[in-house]
């Protein structure tokens, strides 16, 4: 009799420690870090480029592998681009740009870190970029009329690449898949009249 109370008390102690062990891995996980706590992309040395390199063993088909990461720098050679036509410039300065949708298969996210961003372009080739009537950054843009890619020169390391460009009136698909830029994104570009903050 005393034996099958220690093995009933030893038994309650193992479900116990089993049931922590369950919950502690059923926990749910943290959210996702905010932009500025993202680790930078890099290329890890290996000697292909891709939008995101998986290591080491993975459960999951390759597919549901979501990865959050800064684009890697790049200098952008807005510079040694011919400069755009007349018509080209006049039509990146009117009205205003802003990105409608951002999308990465390894990052499903990405668009939070493009939404709410507007482009004023000039015809000299410079750029702001605002949000919220602000400026938040500043940079040059060039165009390569041969290949359809759009360069933009900036501190803003979302936009801060080349573009391969599909257009559709004042409507551009920006895609990140150039000499340069392989981050895979995909932003589409709507241009409006006039930002929020001046309606």
């Amino acid at each position: 009799m005393h034996n099958n109370m220690k093995w009933n008390i030893l038994l309650a102690i193992a479900v116990v420690v089993m049931a922590y062990v369950t919950c502690k891995s059923l926990q749910k996980p943290a959210p996702a870090p905010q932009a500025e706590q993202l680790p930078v992309a890099t290329d890890g040395g290996l000697p292909w480029n891709a939008s995101k390199v998986i290591k080491g063993d993975n459960p999951d088909a390759a597919y549901t592998y979501q990865s959050k990461q800064i684009p890697r720098h790049v200098d952008v050679p807005w510079d040694k681009i011919t400069k755009p036509s007349t018509s080209r410039r006049a039509f990146m300065a009117t009205g205003w740009w802003t990105p409608k949708m951002a999308y990465q298969p390894s990052d499903t996210t990405v668009h939070q870190y493009y939404m709410g961003k507007w482009f004023r372009f000039a015809e000299d080739q410079t750029f702001n970029i605002f949000k919220d009537g602000k400026i938040i950054d500043q940079g040059h843009w060039a165009w390569d009329d041969d290949n359809k890619i759009m360069y933009l020169s900036c501190n803003d390391p979302w936009f801060n690449n080349s573009w391969l460009t599909q257009e559709r009136g004042f409507r551009m698909v920006w895609k990140g898949n150039t000499d340069l830029n392989f981050t895979g994104i995909q932003v589409r570009m709507d241009n409006e009249p006039t930002p929020p903050w001046l309606k």
